[in-house]
């Protein structure tokens, strides 16, 4: 254990199998069972006349078992799409895409292909849902403090509903921070927005604090938390967000156009002297994490750093380097920008400050890195008796 902690969301993810080919090095039991699961359903489809409904329960038995499984998510895209399921097979296609299938072709009885489905993203914007989170302070003393998450959140979610920039209605803005950031407070705040949300809004999501890495001596089995106001060190499995049912749960969002922004600024602070602490020196949030929250095209996800590097807390900014330079972007005059002129922005401000002021790397990624679509945070919202 290092004597500094960084914040970091890891999670843990089965190794990325090829279906084509049987690796050489070993595999989970995990992901040789869902192996022959979607192996099954392909001899159901070569046999012509697949039941979908049935086929789209066994793969998603597949997907639990091994998430990186690029071809249980590529079939779940068929079945789906048989079955005129289009929303659900965005997001499946999407998630086959970003588990290195390159070949979605889809076989159907006859030798015919499923087409993909084209459907384009609506042309406007009925309403736009926030849901913003920062913890800085935490119930368990043991767990270290984060000196500008809340105000981090606080001065975001002000960006937001300023009508000059953001335009989000100051109700359908969600903001927690510190005490009032506990588990059943967040996923009530996600809930809210799952209630409300259609295909033809826009949700903006921003989460600032502690996560747990996958630590088999803590008893996480691999698997990663987000770590609550109201987390004690000792429970994250009562007490924590499972990180991947959280990512999951937004990627299945109705919302089209979809912005998650994730900032895990480094304490820079040490255990207490004969503590074990709770948070390993590590990484930033990798792809596959990142992944996790993608639903189809105008969906994003920018982090704070690369998966090699920390995230950084200014002292003279009083803010994050990330979110400083996010809320800059959001705040510049004219047409609101758009998430690709907000990556740009932090793309060349946040590493030139950091190397700056703390001799360190980090660079904000964003995923996917090459999308047809885009999308403006800023843009004003239609007033709903203005949609047909």
């Amino acid at each position: 254990m290092t004597g500094s902690l960084a914040r970091s969301l890891p999670l843990c993810f089965l190794p990325l199998l090829l279906f084509q080919a049987r690796p050489t090095t070993a595999e989970s039991p995990a992901c040789a069972q869902a192996r022959a699961i979607v192996e099954d359903v392909a001899e159901q489809y070569a046999g012509g006349s697949p039941d979908h409904s049935i086929l789209l329960g066994k793969l998603a038995t597949a997907r639990n078992l091994c998430s990186s499984f690029g071809e249980a998510w590529k079939y779940s895209y068929c079945s789906a799409l048989a079955l005129g399921k289009d929303k659900e097979a965005r997001i499946f296609r999407d998630r086959a895409l970003f588990n290195s299938v390159s070949d979605l072709t889809c076989p159907a009885a006859g030798g015919t292909v499923i087409p993909q489905p084209a459907a384009p993203l609506p042309s406007h914007v009925r309403a736009k849902y926030a849901l913003v989170v920062g913890i800085g302070q935490f119930r368990d003393e043991r767990i270290t403090t984060l000196r500008y998450a809340a105000k981090d959140a606080e001065d975001l979610a002000a960006t937001l509903t300023d009508q000059r920039y953001g335009r989000f209605d100051r109700a359908n803005v969600k903001l927690l921070t510190d005490k009032d950031a506990t588990r059943a407070n967040i996923l009530d705040g996600l809930q809210q927005i799952f209630l409300k949300a259609q295909e033809d809004d826009l949700v903006f999501i921003y989460l600032s604090s502690h996560g747990s890495p996958r630590q088999a001596e803590q008893g996480l089995n691999g698997v990663g938390y987000i770590v609550t106001s109201d987390t004690a060190s000792d429970k994250i499995f009562v007490d924590g967000i499972d990180y991947e049912s959280f990512s999951r749960q937004i990627s299945l969002l109705r919302a089209r156009r979809k912005a998650v922004f994730l900032d895990t600024c480094f304490s820079g602070q040490a255990p207490r002297p004969g503590e074990k602490a709770l948070f390993i020196e590590a990484a930033g949030i990798d792809a596959k994490t990142a992944g996790l929250f993608l639903s189809g095209e105008g969906t994003y996800v920018v982090t704070s750093s690369k998966a090699s590097e920390r995230s950084f807390e200014s002292e003279t900014l009083e803010n994050s380097y990330f979110t400083y330079f996010l809320i800059q972007a959001l705040r510049r005059v004219g047409e609101p920008p758009t998430i690709k002129d907000i990556f740009s922005f932090l793309k060349q401000e946040v590493p030139a400050a950091v190397a700056r002021d703390k001799g360190q790397p980090q660079h904000p990624q964003i995923f996917p890195a090459e999308s047809r679509g885009d999308l403006r945070i800023g843009v004003a919202a239609l007033p709903t008796d203005g949609i047909e």
